[in-house]
């Protein structure tokens, strides 16, 4: 409820109120998730407002203050709360309705409809994880490793890259992932220089590298791992590349310190990459935060002066990408706390080879 609680806080008097009505920021104030509906925040009121589908479910689940409110009408029944509590002005994610639901909104709602601060806001509440949604993570980041360590078994020569995607699919969602956390990058050879490749008919072969980009959902929050293997064997090249971005990597870990900017940590890993010549192989960002989303602020990019703050969830993944020959990326998920934060993974970083 902490959140709920901050949100109102944001509310600068009680003839003010807060409407969130994404999918995603409704699902993190209440904990419930749905297709449909809004959380409404007053200074004196929090509601989960959902239609008849949802109502059921939604006050079995909720706790107090939250309450479930079954809705007929949305419109009609958040002007009737308006009126009631004398709302004069309601917050609309500026960065989550549509011009047209924004004017269809305007139309309808008796307050001074406002797209000035909310998604910021929840943005920032949403930078920190609780203890829970640190547990779901690491959750999905635990199905994750248990379906790319059984996955490793199918690794040969002769494979294809989509039966790997299919396998790795299915395993996750039979060891209790609701669904994979975004399209798998399961690619080989020279699609490995392709940063976002996607999966297709070639097959593995002797001497390629294999690229997994892989994640999770577990009740909502993600999970994103990338390890980069190697297929019968490796020549001097290959490690060479390999050994650069796993020291990148650890680099930008070293760099992960409350207090420090997330520039810090794209900055540790950027340079590691230059000096050893392949900057410009390099040529996106380092990483992202993972919660709800499985790109979510804080951006670990090279300008961003953002602080990092404990209970951070932050992505720290380098690569080096060699046109139509080959790539390497590492990519593990850390938690800021303090001077060490903690590597989410537990699957060795160290180049394998199958």
């Amino acid at each position: 409820m902490n959140a709920l609680n901050e949100l109102r806080d944001f509310l600068p008097d009680d003839r003010t109120a807060a409407l969130v009505t994404s999918d995603i920021n409704r699902r993190y104030l209440s904990g419930f998730p749905s297709s449909a509906g809004a959380v409404l925040v007053t200074k004196s009121r929090f509601l989960l407002m959902v239609d008849f589908r949802y109502y059921e479910a939604a006050a079995r689940r909720v706790q107090p203050p939250l309450e479930a409110f079954r809705y007929t009408r949305l419109t009609d029944d958040l002007n009737r709360i308006f009126l009631e509590e004398n709302i004069k002005q309601v917050y609309l994610e500026e960065e989550a309705v549509t011009v047209s639901y924004f004017h269809e909104l305007q139309a309808t709602l008796i307050p001074e409809v406002l797209t000035d601060g909310l998604s910021d806001q929840l943005m920032k509440l949403r930078l920190c994880k609780t203890a829970p949604e640190v547990e779901k993570i690491i959750t999905a980041q635990r199905i994750t490793e248990r379906a790319y360590t059984e996955v490793l078994n199918l690794l040969r020569p002769g494979v294809s890259e989509r039966r790997i995607a299919v396998e790795l699919e299915h395993l996750i969602k039979l060891y209790g992932g609701e669904r994979v956390a975004f399209d798998l990058i399961c690619v080989t050879g020279e699609n490995t220089s392709l940063p976002h490749g996607v999966p297709s008919d070639r097959l593995v072969r002797e001497g390629d590298f294999f690229t997994f980009d892989i994640g999770a959902v577990y009740d909502g929050y993600h999970s994103d791992m990338t390890r980069t293997v190697a297929v019968g064997h490796a020549d001097e090249e290959m490690r060479l590349i390999y050994e650069t971005v796993l020291q990148a990597h650890l680099n930008a870990a070293r760099a992960i310190i409350a207090g420090n900017k997330v520039a810090d940590v794209d900055l540790a890993a950027r340079e590691t990459i230059e000096r050893c010549g392949y900057g410009e192989y390099f040529g996106h960002s380092t990483g992202h935060g993972v919660g709800l989303e499985i790109h979510e602020a804080p951006a670990v990019y090279k300008t961003n002066l953002t602080l990092l703050r404990d209970e951070m969830v932050i992505t720290d993944e380098p690569g080096i990408y060699l046109p139509g020959r080959f790539g390497v990326r590492i990519e593990d998920m850390y938690l800021v706390r303090g001077e060490r934060a903690v590597d989410l993974a537990e699957i060795p970083k160290d180049l394998t080879i199958i």
